[in-house]
């Protein structure tokens, strides 16, 4: 390490405040909003006009009975992390007039779903395509799977699809008390919907809405963000382009007459991806590296650093970069409270 370098660690290390504690995002409560109007579907089109076009990304999912060409949407949540809104939309409170209400420049939600405009990110969006389009005659385009990505990230197998809450556990983007809340939420929707275990879809349709399936439906998208951005820092060109290639195919399939919405099938990755070509088959080359320095809170679990890298600690308390590939170097100081690290990480 040059002294320069150390010279920047050491101004870095005397402007923080060792003493506060860091902020916890999985404690973010993004604002909720219940659209079950006209004029409420022109609200959120104006707030999804107004995001710039480098933060035009959005987070969707969809609840409904039997949620395929052979039931019915009732709802579409829409996470935009930018202005941190949630939109849980009334599908069966305003019917297919949803789709084509108007907002900004003649825009409308048919608009988003289809355009380029916005990168639409689903997880397995399967169902949600074959549903839209046979119901609506909506076909989505410029989506991002982000089970996909999960699967393309991986360095070993990617012969099986993970869930949500795989994943979710997995990457560990939350705390222990987040982490159990967030399965708890999960755990109280499903109670309610699955006729497996005392359940009915028909909840979704039940007007009020109630909190519990609020509180399911928030999420189910709030932490598509910080997964995507974990997944796709792990990719090189190669593994981005079979996920776009793979979402497109995953989006025409549910439009062929054939599609079977449920089947076993469906838990397996792609077959091609067993065998990726030798010369591409590694996720990351190795680039240049650039010098950053990280402070981990040791009290915490996870926490979104100024350089925007999620950070989970060891049983030791020392960071553990998840969001990309770093190299350790020595050497970490700890206090009661802080585990202060320098690490180069490899930029992309």
């Amino acid at each position: 390490m040059s002294s320069s370098e150390t010279s920047a660690i050491g101004e870095e290390l005397r402007r923080l405040d060792l003493n506060t504690p860091q902020p916890q995002n999985d404690q973010e409560i993004p604002q909720v909003t219940i659209v079950d109007t006209k004029d409420q579907v022109v609200s959120m089109l104006e707030a999804l006009a107004s995001l710039e076009s480098s933060s035009n990304s959005i987070f969707v999912d969809m609840e409904g009975v039997n949620l395929s060409r052979h039931g019915s949407i009732s709802l579409i949540q829409i996470y935009v992390p930018k202005c941190k809104d949630i939109f849980i939309i009334d599908i069966h409170t305003l019917g297919a007039q949803t789709f084509d209400i108007p907002g900004p420049k003649r825009q409308t939600l048919k608009g988003v779903l289809e355009g380029s405009e916005f990168k639409k990110y689903f997880f397995d969006v399967r169902n949600d395509a074959d549903a839209l389009d046979a119901l609506f005659s909506i076909r989505l385009a410029h989506v991002v799977d982000v089970q996909l990505l999960e699967v393309a990230s991986r360095a070993g197998s990617k012969h099986l699809l993970r869930g949500l809450a795989a994943c979710i556990e997995q990457e560990q983007i939350l705390t222990e008390a987040g982490a159990y809340k967030w399965k708890s939420t999960k755990e109280e929707g499903t109670k309610m919907f699955n006729p497996k275990i005392g359940g009915s879809y028909e909840v979704f349709n039940v007007r009020p809405l109630q909190q519990a399936l609020i509180d399911y439906c928030i999420g189910d998208v709030q932490y598509l963000p910080a997964l995507s951005d974990i997944y796709q820092c792990r990719l090189n060109d190669y593994w981005k382009e079979q996920v776009r290639a793979e979402t497109e195919r995953r989006l025409t399939e549910s439009r062929k007459p054939n599609y079977q919405p449920k089947g076993k099938k469906k838990i397996f990755g792609p077959r091609r991806w067993g065998f990726p070509p030798k010369s591409q088959g590694k996720q990351l080359a190795r680039p240049p590296v650039r010098s950053i320095f990280l402070a981990i809170h040791i009290r915490q679990d996870w926490l979104k650093s100024k350089t925007g890298l999620y950070v989970t600690k060891t049983a030791a308390g020392v960071g553990t970069v998840v969001m990309g590939h770093c190299d350790w170097a020595a050497d970490v100081a700890a206090t009661n409270r802080i585990a202060q690290t320098y690490c180069t990480l490899h930029t992309h």
